[in-house]
């Protein structure tokens, strides 16, 4: 997988963002504000997106800010906050050239984004803008429980359209928590946070269409790909109501000492 192409891939599907990715956890953010420190605190979401990872961090004695590098991501987000009436500051910024002063957050958080920029250049920065004692958390989903074969696409279908994953080791606990040590970050632990969710067929593939290969198929091959998709879950589902998944949040974090 080419990383740089893929997670330039976004913007266009903002909307679909907002209205098929899940929200996480709550138990997610009760772990994270058990870590950060008390009282009046900053925190920065790096590649916010369209804020659902932002969003829950809104709390009386936080200033929250989130950045995105796609300014459509962020149009999108500053429009939810209008909507729901939060108190977010977004920006358009890449991760490696941050617009903030150095030691300017208690907390900086990553959301299902790591992926796009394990790299010193990174670090470094994030570093940079976090004071001392700061905290870095970093999470992701991953579904931990196989779908069962009778719900599953074919390996073949997704062959069919060149479709391109993540590599599986930055999704990995050891290996991001080796990352954190490797550019100072100490006192790292990782968590793991069950969580299951119901899908019809429409949110099942209104969740694929907010994946970086999908953007990257011709127009045609995403209408291809939307029917097929949809032909194929709809057979498999019958006649129950939902396909129903089971996953968890990992979660690694570690503090600027």
């Amino acid at each position: 997988m080419e990383i740089d192409k893929h997670k330039k891939q976004f913007g266009n599907q903002a909307e679909n963002y907002t209205k098929y990715r899940k929200p996480y956890t709550e138990k997610l953010y009760e772990l994270l504000f058990s870590l950060a420190p008390q009282g009046q605190k900053k925190i920065l979401d790096i590649a916010c997106g369209t804020g659902k990872s932002t969003e829950p961090l809104v709390k009386d004695v936080v200033e929250v800010f989130g950045c995105d590098h796609d300014p459509l991501m962020i149009t999108e987000a500053q429009k939810q906050a209008e909507i729901k009436n939060l108190s977010i500051h977004y920006s358009v910024a890449d991760v490696e050239h941050l617009p903030f002063a150095d030691a300017s957050f208690d907390v900086v958080t990553v959301g299902t984004a790591f992926h796009w920029f394990v790299n010193e250049k990174s670090a470094t920065e994030i570093k940079r803008v976090l004071k001392d004692k700061g905290l870095l958390f970093v999470f992701w989903t991953l579904t931990v429980k196989d779908v069962p074969e009778e719900d599953s696409l074919p390996r073949s279908f997704f062959q069919s359209f060149n479709w391109e994953k993540v590599p599986q080791k930055l999704r990995d606990l050891n290996y991001i928590s080796t990352f954190f040590k490797e550019q100072g970050f100490e006192n790292i632990e990782t968590s793991r946070i069950s969580v299951s969710h119901n899908d019809t067929v429409e949110e099942q593939v209104g969740l694929m269409k907010t994946a970086s290969s999908y953007e990257l198929l011709s127009e045609s091959e995403k209408e291809r790909f939307v029917k097929e998709m949809t032909e194929t879950l709809t057979k498999k589902l019958g006649t129950r109501l939902y396909f129903t998944f089971e996953e968890e949040v990992q979660v690694c974090y570690g503090f600027k000492i």
